[in-house]
Formats: structure tokens, sequence, C-alpha cells
């Protein structure tokens, strides 16, 4: 079993800023962005009092009156995020149109059904088929990761007719500006799954985000082991919660 590993940050940096398309209305070469999908993740039964959901692919599981909802998100998913590509802050976009996710994605609910109070943590772990352990990248490393920009570089007054490439990197040529780094900086504080306390009938939802997965990555296993439930008389009791899933090719 491998220690949980994370990649260089300074490959996420350079994610960072190869980020965001410059549509046709900013640039005459660009091409519409065009997501499509290409893998995707499936559901795998199997685990104890869990449930997929043949339309969505959300797995729900119950354990002590708490019910977690884990549903994997696929390039059009992610794409789908923001409104506007050019702040989505999970995803590349070239000047052909190709859509490219950064990070593996999951949607997550906890769900308070029944108990007093249950408290929540951020943590989430990923075991792929080979035993590699990966940590859900916590706001921190985002946050981080923002800070590191040179914002001095951009010009903020005039970010909408004179676009930033990295010329260096010709795969991409992304566009940045300080307006949509800010912007895409806030989606994540938004969307990022966070630690929290429920009380019944409460629930909490966000994203969990991971390295992206190789391509030749077939089983994995996704566990969420640090959610507590507390009875009337303050006793806790640790949950762990696990979901299988299978990341499949899509057929061209």
């Amino acid at each position: 079993m491998h220690f949980i590993v994370r990649r260089s940050w300074k490959l996420h940096f350079l994610n960072l800023c190869l980020l965001i398309l410059t549509g046709p209305m900013l640039f005459g070469c660009a091409v519409a962005p065009q997501p499509s999908v290409d893998i995707f993740l499936e559901a795998v039964g199997g685990q104890a009092n869990s449930k997929i959901d043949p339309e969505t692919g959300a797995v729900t599981t119950v354990q002590k009156g708490v019910a977690v909802i884990i549903e994997p998100l696929d390039e059009v998913e992610i794409y789908a995020l923001t409104d506007n590509p050019h702040i989505n802050p999970y995803v590349v976009v070239d000047r052909s149109g190709n859509v490219e996710p950064i990070y593996t994605i999951f949607d997550v609910t906890v769900l308070n059904i029944d108990t007093p109070r249950v408290l929540v943590d951020e943590s989430a772990t990923l075991i792929d088929k080979n035993g590699a352990q990966y940590a859900n990248l916590p706001y921190a490393f985002f946050n981080d990761l923002y800070e590191n920009i040179n914002k001095s570089e951009y010009n903020t007054n005039q970010h909408s007719r004179y676009p930033h490439y990295y010329s260096h990197y010709p795969r991409y040529h992304s566009y940045l500006d300080v307006e949509s780094l800010e912007e895409g900086h806030a989606i994540v504080a938004e969307t990022l799954f966070e630690s929290g306390k429920l009380f019944k009938g409460a629930k909490k939802r966000g994203l969990l985000i991971f390295d992206r997965l190789h391509n030749d990555t077939t089983d994995l296993r996704i566990i969420v082991s640090d959610i507590h439930v507390v009875d009337s008389d303050g006793k806790h009791e640790k949950l762990k919660f696990k979901f299988d899933f299978r990341q499949v090719v899509a057929e061209n």
C-alpha cells in the first residue's frame, strides 16, 4: 500500500495558467468549446446499505441515520459547473474547442436523517486498483495555487480586448486576467465540500477534488472515513463510508 500522495503543486500551477478558453468573441481563431464524454466513472455495487441511481450514477449509502451520496462528474458535467467557461477552474479548453478536465471530481452530499448531530470532515481518500492512495485537494491547496499567480502581469483595464497568452506553452494559449482568476478562485471556494456540523434534517453538499486519474486506471474506491454521529448524551461514534467505481473509456 502506498502512502497518500499528490502531484507537485507546480504541475497544478501550470494547469491553472492554462485554464480558460479565449472564446470566439475574444479571439477570431478560437473555436467554441466542445465538451464530450471520452472517459467516465460508473458505480459498482456490492457495498452494504448502498443504492445506485440508474439515471444519475450516484451512489447512496446509509449508516446510523446518516446518508452519504456520491456522484462522479464527467467532462460535460464539470464543464457545466459554470455558465462561462472562461472562469471554470476545473477545465482547460484549447483553441480547437477541446475540453480537458484537470481533476477527477465527485459531487458529495451528507444528510443527517434522524441523528441529533453529525460532525462532518471534508477529508476523503481515493484508492486505485494498485493500492495507490490520493487525498482530496483542500481549499488551502487551491488558495496557495492562486496566490502563486503574479497578478501584476495582467492588465485589468484592457482584459476584455487584449487577452494574455502563455506562448511558451503553445498547446493551449489560454486567456487569463485578474477578473477571471478571481472569479475562478471564488468558484473553488463556493463549490468545494467543507467540514461542518449537521443537525437533524440538515445536509451539506460540495465537490471532492482529486488529482486526475490516469486513463489506464480501472477500479477505484472512495472512502469517507471521518463522519461522527453524536447522540443525545454527547457520545460520538465514527462512521466510514465506502464507494466503489470503475473508470471506463467511452467507445467512439
